[in-house]
């Protein structure tokens, strides 16, 4: 079947962190970054590359780093040093290479374009670049540079799918003879090759700029940057439905990062209208805030009504003077309930495919049909040049297998064969909204072990933000995260989930999962009930999982509230066995918005009001092969 032609997903965004800039500062993040210097370059236009489509997303990446590097790590404007668009040639870049190295403090690079392979070398290439190869410089070279570290959102082999569903920062200017990224330099830290990028909340930017810079600037306080990097390949993988390979090479295991925050005040007015950066969200949450979501200083005292988002900027008021520099947290979420499962179309479908599939679809009452290739889709709608059945693709890197049947079928037929599973698409989506592990302040932490054939810690979570102190007994040391490949069990493997209530109140919890190959199901918690209500100052063994069935992606979210689950508990039977129950797609949906009314404060209206301080939904990503 050629649905299988973008079953795999390559990496993360090309990132190389050097090690001589902990040796040289001591190891860790947290010290003063004033002694840095930073070059960031962004290049969207390649006037001198015929036929080589303009990128969209190079300049907004460029100005997500350099806010986080002014709001977050604490650099001034004149440590940094801007090359974008047609001054970024090859000549500009070692010129001021050369002019900061020369300064002789640690230096941080990043770029943000088209790169490429080179006689068989990763190479990144700048404005003035042409086919004949001017106006290319070998990374390796880069590397070369003294006390430097680099950052990378680019590509350097050609991608692993076509079509225009993402759009790829890779450029062929000469015959690439096999596919691979040719030979990397082995100073790196952290090596990755995704280098893709699309809209995000109607902005353009590169995926993993975007995911890495919002978890750096949220976690901050004593979470080392490898959290950061753990989160960022999770939330790549569960948005994508693809493979994101992140390869660790020593990465420091304790090097913390500034307090964290999710926005930063950037202009203000006389009547308390304010101007945030909303770097420390995540931006595909922030494509779903609502006006008047909510918004405080860190100790409460002013809080900050959010008129509008645009992009990673937002509007608000301000219940007192607030000054430029000054960090908010989210404190409220609304959320409309009016959601639409964002389903594109293969761009190899024939135009009448596409115009049956359209109508066929305008019909159903959750999806909204992409017609171009800026947002990033939910999910895919493909068919099988063999058996001429219709399929889904989540979003663009995982066929859902499940999703396709034996024989050739119409348009409307498929669609309506496909509903259900649309449906349970559109319950994942709502629970991934309620992620919140970087703004929740509930004291509880989730632990996911491995219980057969060997006994050991897999995953640990807490909320950094919690007021509570996290026990003693929580400080065992975790393994180190591999970040090339995802957490990987095999069939018939026996794995536990644990949770400890260190708060003050009791805790409310039920359990789902995300199996792409099957759909939503509902985790039995204890024999006659699908919650657990959690004790203060109880650590218990929340779910025993013995994996018996392949699967590409399972997502596990744990949610936790001190609130009653009451319109849950209704919609729910009680469980008939200790086996995860599969739960049709209507169901599914009825079953998670009934979850989101329970957490609200406002379940009756046109949005959930949800307080992000007061539930905690935590979400583990693995694979069962």
């Amino acid at each position: 079947m050629r649905l299988s032609r973008r079953s795999f997903l390559y990496g993360a965004a090309a990132l190389t962190l050097m090690p001589w800039i902990w040796q040289t500062a001591g190891g860790s993040l947290a010290d003063p970054l004033r002694p840095w210097r930073a070059l960031l370059i962004g290049i969207n236009h390649y006037p001198q590359l015929t036929g080589v489509p303009p990128l969209g997303g190079c300049l907004t990446d460029v100005e997500l780093v350099k806010n986080l590097l002014l709001d977050g790590w604490g650099l001034a404007d004149s440590d940094i040093r801007l090359l974008t668009e047609q001054a970024a040639t090859l000549d500009a870049v070692q010129e001021t290479l050369g002019v900061l190295a020369q300064a002789g403090q640690p230096l941080l690079v990043y770029f943000s374009g088209y790169g490429t392979l080179w006689q068989q070398q990763p190479a990144l290439v700048f404005a003035d670049a042409t086919t004949a190869g001017e106006g290319i410089l070998p990374l390796a070279a880069l590397l070369r540079t003294k006390g430097v570290q680099v950052w990378l959102d680019t590509r350097f082999s050609p991608p692993p799918t076509a079509g225009e569903t993402l759009r790829w920062r890779f450029v062929p200017l000469q015959p690439v003879e096999n596919r691979g990224v040719g030979s990397v330099p082995k100073d790196h830290l952290l090596w990755a090759d995704l280098g893709v990028e699309t809209h995000l909340n109607g902005v353009p930017m590169g995926l993993f700029t975007a995911s890495l810079s919002h978890y750096l600037a949220a976690l901050g306080g004593d979470r080392p940057s490898a959290t950061s990097l753990m989160y960022a390949a999770d939330e790549l993988r569960w948005q994508t439905g693809a493979e994101i390979h992140l390869v660790s090479d020593g990465l420091p295991a304790n090097a913390p990062l500034s307090p964290g925050f999710d926005g930063v005040v950037q202009g203000t007015s006389h009547d308390r209208a304010l101007q945030i950066w909303c770097g420390g969200l995540s931006p595909w949450l922030l494509a779903h805030c609502h006006p008047h979501s909510r918004w405080s200083t860190a100790d409460g005292a002013a809080i900050v009504d959010m008129t509008s988002f645009n992009g990673l900027m937002a509007q608000g008021v301000s219940s007192q003077p607030l000054q430029v520099g000054d960090r908010l947290y989210e404190q409220q979420r609304r959320l409309g309930k009016n959601l639409h499962l964002h389903v594109a179309l293969d761009t190899n479908l024939s135009k009448i495919e596409r115009v049956d599939a359209i109508n066929a679809l305008t019909n159903e009452e959750k999806v909204a049909v992409l017609n171009s290739s800026a947002p990033l889709p939910d999910v895919v709608l493909t068919k099988s040049e063999t058996v001429g059945s219709y399929g889904l693709e989540w979003p663009v890197g995982t066929l859902l297998q499940h999703s396709c049947s034996g024989t050739n079928e119409a348009a409307k037929a498929g669609i309506r064969r496909l509903n259900p599973l649309l449906n349970a698409l559109l319950a994942q989506k709502w629970l991934t909204l309620t992620l919140n592990p970087t703004s929740s302040q509930v004291a509880v932490c989730t632990t996911l072990e491995q219980i057969s054939p060997t006994a050991k810690l897999l995953s640990r979570q807490s909320p950094p933000r919690s007021p509570n102190p996290l026990p003693d007994v929580l400080s065992t040391k975790l393994p180190p995260t591999n970040l090339e490949t995802p957490l990987t069990l095999a069939k018939g493997d026996t794995c536990r989930w644990s949770l400890y209530n260190y708060g003050d109140r009791p805790l409310n919890i039920v359990a789902f999962a995300w199996d792409s190959s099957q759909g939503i199901l509902l985790l039995p918690l204890q024999t006659q009930s699908w919650q657990l209500m959690v004790a203060p100052g109880l650590n218990i063994p929340l779910y025993t999982w013995t994996l018996n069935r392949p699967c590409q992606w399972l997502k596990v979210f744990i949610i936790s509230s001190p609130r009653p689950l009451t319109r849950f508990s209704q919609l729910s039977s009680h469980p008939s066995h200790s086996e995860p129950l599969l739960i049709s797609g209507e169901d599914s949906l009825a079953l998670v918005l009934g979850l989101l009314a329970d957490l609200s404060s406002e379940p009756e209206g046109n949005e959930f009001c949800l307080d992000v301080r007061e539930w905690c939904t935590q979400g583990f990503t693995l694979r069962v092969v």
